[in-house]
């Protein structure tokens, strides 16, 4: 699996460190959890359960607001594996014949999720395990597969936007359509997304759709994107943050939440929702095949979506929350995927990605990049 959507977490933490503090959804975090949580058994302080994770923010929610609560339920502990999403999905698919994973729990976007089911690395998990299931929004429940009676493939945690991002002293006008990553002022300006990107699939349908064809009809697309010159190809806002400065990428393709942190480094930075649609990215969290501790990896899928952690990720992450019992400030929503916002979100099959990826990564690399002579 190359999808590559975090690797560069652990600079987010640098990025968020100004964003301010959780307030009063931290101080009431305890006890909210108390009330939602399902019972669990208390094993024992030489138990812990492993996660395997992007670094930086996402780790630092886990910390401070999964962890104590895991803790109190169960006396065990969390430990973390650390890394970019297709290595240690590979990790679990080099370790599936051992007698124990390398991981309890796995997090990914909802594409690896279905994935990691069809290679049985990953299992699901009881429903009556988890009492916040029910809050958690229909849109955020993509992965269709693998859901047996009584269980669920994985759950989402949060929500992301995949859409433009200008430099507001330098484009003018904004942009306001895919179409415009077209316009001739951005040739050789822009940074768009690598054929590794977690987001390529979705980007082809959108150009193929742009050209008169669609999902099913695809050769449009690959044909549209041949003619883009992007100076930047990337996979994260880091290949691309210091050409901003420069002034020598003035567009880009990226995620609403990290444009949001380079706001407050008061980078020249703004975003805009395509009229045709933002690209929502769902992280999700998996039980891995073969776990020792079932019930404690089903536990903290439950504290990952439950309200208190849901709006902490909002506050501290800016990203969306899938649990509609959230209630954040207009502040704090303005800065996330959530409310009405996601009225304009485009939701993409994940399963169609698992099935195309391969040959549609195969045929930009032979077809499409060498065109672009991207850096």
């Amino acid at each position: 699996m190359t999808r590559l959507k975090h690797p560069t977490r652990a600079s987010r933490r640098a990025i968020l460190r100004g964003a301010g503090a959780l307030g009063l959804a931290a101080a009431l975090a305890p006890r909210r959890l108390a009330a939602q949580a399902p019972a669990a058994p208390a094993v024992g302080r030489d138990v812990t359960l492993v996660v395997s994770t992007w670094g930086g923010a996402i780790q630092d929610v886990i910390k401070a607001h999964v962890l104590p609560e895991f803790q109190k339920r169960t006396g065990a502990n969390l430990t973390y594996d650390i890394g970019g999403q297709g290595a240690r999905y590979n990790k679990l698919l080099a370790q599936r014949a051992n007698p124990s994973p390398p991981a309890d729990v796995f997090l990914s976007t909802d594409e690896a999720v279905i994935a990691g089911h069809r290679a049985g690395v990953l299992q699901p998990a009881a429903r009556k395990s988890l009492p916040s299931l029910p809050d958690v929004y229909d849109w955020a429940l993509s992965v269709k597969e693998a859901n047996p009676d009584g269980m669920i493939a994985g759950v989402p945690f949060t929500l992301i936007t995949y859409l433009l991002a200008f430099n507001p002293e330098l484009v003018k006008p904004a942009p306001t359509s895919w179409a415009d990553l077209w316009r001739p002022e951005f040739r050789d300006k822009m940074s768009f997304a690598s054929p590794v990107h977690s987001q390529m699939p979705a980007l082809v349908i959108i150009a193929a759709e742009l050209a008169g064809g669609s999902a099913a009809d695809v050769e449009p697309g690959f044909k549209k994107l041949a003619e883009l010159r992007p100076a930047k190809l990337s996979v994260a806002y880091t290949d691309w943050l210091a050409l901003n400065k420069t002034g020598e990428v003035v567009l880009s393709t990226e995620f609403d939440y990290y444009i949001d942190g380079m706001k407050d480094q008061k980078y020249a930075i703004d975003y805009v929702m395509p009229k045709e649609g933002g690209i929502g990215s769902l992280d999700c969290v998996s039980v891995v095949k073969g776990t020792r501790y079932p019930e404690l990896a089903e536990l903290f899928l439950e504290l990952m979506i439950s309200t208190p952690v849901q709006e902490a990720f909002a506050v501290e992450t800016y990203q969306g929350p899938i649990n509609r019992a959230v209630r954040l400030t207009p502040a704090a929503q303005a800065r996330c995927s959530c409310g009405p916002r996601v009225e304009r979100v485009r939701f993409f099959d994940p399963a169609l990605f698992v099935d195309q990826r391969p040959a549609w990564t195969e045929r930009l690399n032979t077809d499409v990049v060498p065109h672009w002579r991207a850096r």
